[in-house]
Order: C-alpha cells, then structure tokens, then sequence
C-alpha cells in the first residue's frame, strides 16, 4: 500500500512551460532564461534543469525531421518541450519527429544509458567524445549528460507515424534539492 506521503510527493503542481514549434537558438534562449526564474528557489536543481534543457533542446534543433530551413541555409528542429513541476521534482521532456532507424538507435542508447552508472556514464561520454565527431549521433552525449545530472533514469517513448517515421520523446526527471 502506498502511504499519503508518498502520494502527495508524487502530486502534479503545474506546467511552466509548453511549446511546440521551430526551436530557433533564440527561443531557446528566451526560455531558458524562463527555466531559471522559474526554478530560482531550487539554486542546485536550477543549474541541473538549465543545463539538460540545452542539451536536449540543441537535439532537436539539430536533429529533428521535421525542420524550417531560414534563407535555403539555416535548419531549425521542430519539436516539443514541456517543463511540469510536482511536489518533489520536475520533469523536462522534448519530443520530435525521427526516422525509424533513428527511433531504434536512440531508444537501444537510452536503454545503455539508463543502465549505466556514475562511472560508467563518465567512461561512455569520453567515447563518445572521442569516437563520433561531426557524427549525426554525436548528440548521444546529451543523454549522457542528463543522466549524470539528473542522477534518474530517461523516459524515452516511440510512436510511430508511418514506415518511416516516428515520434520520439525524452523526459527527465530532476529532484528538487
């Protein structure tokens, strides 16, 4: 049985932040600023939450394939992000359109790194640093570093749109401390 405490520790306060749209470096920027005022009483946990949202931001910015490309030149991700507070944490997830070959490398690397530890995760992103430069999975890094963070699991989920593409998303969750 689940005790009260456990319940109200778990309970949803609210969403500070919902977009959904080109994640232009500008926007990106504009809301970070959001996050940390959002989040100024947790000092610790402001850091943490601004830092995971840059990185899985600049992944879809990057990376999503369903982009706006400025002047035939620039491309802009498209994508989702939420920020939600509860009683004891926050979560941040982005959500963005990939192809299904993409779906599976991202999920089998979020199962690695949701089974790796601390020293594990430092041994996986020197690798990963080292090995793929200027590769589009380059961006595994981000991952990496939103575990080491967060010090919780990813949530990562697929859904699929056709025979080519899925919607992936990635939440994490950040303990207010």
């Amino acid at each position: 049985m689940i005790d009260q405490a456990t319940i109200k520790q778990n309970l949803f306060k609210r969403t500070l932040l919902s977009y959904r749209g080109p994640f232009y470096i500008e926007l990106i920027s504009v809301f970070g600023s959001n996050i940390k005022d959002f989040t100024k009483e947790y000092d610790n946990t402001r850091r943490k939450l601004f830092r995971i949202f840059i990185e899985l931001s600049q992944n879809v910015s990057y990376y999503s394939e369903h982009f706006h490309m400025v002047n035939n030149v620039q491309r802009i991700g498209l994508g989702e992000m939420d920020l939600k507070e509860y009683e004891t944490f926050f979560t941040f997830t982005t959500k963005n359109k990939v192809k299904n070959s993409d779906a599976k490398i991202l999920s089998e690397r979020c199962k690695l790194v949701n089974q790796s530890n601390q020293l594990e995760l430092r041994h996986l992103k020197r690798e990963q640093r080292m090995n793929s430069p200027g590769e589009k999975f380059g961006a595994r890094i981000g991952l990496i570093q939103a575990v080491m963070l967060s010090k919780n699991p990813l949530k990562y989920k697929t859904e699929k749109i056709d025979d080519k593409f899925s919607m992936f998303s990635i939440t994490v969750k950040v303990d207010k401390n």
